[in-house]
C-alpha cells in the first residue's frame, strides 16, 4: 500500500499542484491538490490549494479487499491524458466521521489519478450496489 502513497511525493520544494479539472465532490471549484503524507502507513491528505477548507483523507484502492480497480469511460482517459498502456492510480476517499465505529470508504466514488500528467478526476461510477460508506478500518478509539 505504500508504494502507492510514495508516488504522491516529490522531493522537489516547489512541486507543481496536481489538477483536477472536474473538482471533487462536494468542491467543484477546488481543481488543484497536493498530497500530504508523512511516509509510513496507507492515508494521504489530500489538500485543495484552491479552497483551504477541502482537505480530503485518501488511501490507495485495495484489490484484495474490493476486487479489480473500476474501469474508465473514454472521456475519463482523456482527460486524464493516458497513454494506450498506462493505467492510472486508484485512491478512495475517506470520511472518519461517517460512522463512530468506523473510518468508511467512499467506493462509489474512487479518485484515479494519472501521476505523470499530475492530472486527476473523480470517477462516480453508477452501480448502486458500490457502497458510499463501505467500513474501511475501526476507529482509532475502536482499536483498544
Amino acid at each position: 500500500m505504500n508504494k502507492a502513497l510514495k508516488q504522491t511525493e516529490r522531493h522537489e520544494e516547489e512541486a507543481p499542484p496536481f489538477n483536477f479539472p472536474q473538482g471533487m465532490a462536494g468542491f467543484p471549484e477546488a481543481k488543484n491538490f497536493s498530497f500530504i503524507y508523512n511516509g509510513h502507513g496507507d492515508i494521504a491528505c489530500m489538500q485543495s490549494m484552491d479552497h483551504p477548507e477541502a482537505s480530503l483523507l485518501i488511501t490507495p484502492w485495495d484489490e484484495s479487499r474490493l476486487g479489480a480497480s473500476p474501469s474508465l469511460t473514454q472521456e475519463q482517459v482523456s482527460c486524464l491524458k493516458l497513454a494506450l498502456d498506462q493505467r492510472p492510480l486508484w485512491m478512495l476517499v475517506l470520511n472518519p466521521f461517517a460512522d463512530s465505529t468506523w473510518v468508511t470508504a467512499n467506493v462509489r466514488a474512487p479518485v484515479a489519478i494519472n501521476m505523470d500528467a499530475r492530472i486527476g478526476i473523480q470517477c462516480i461510477q453508477r452501480d448502486p450496489n458500490l457502497e458510499l460508506r463501505y467500513h474501511w478500518i475501526p476507529q482509532p478509539d475502536q482499536l483498544t
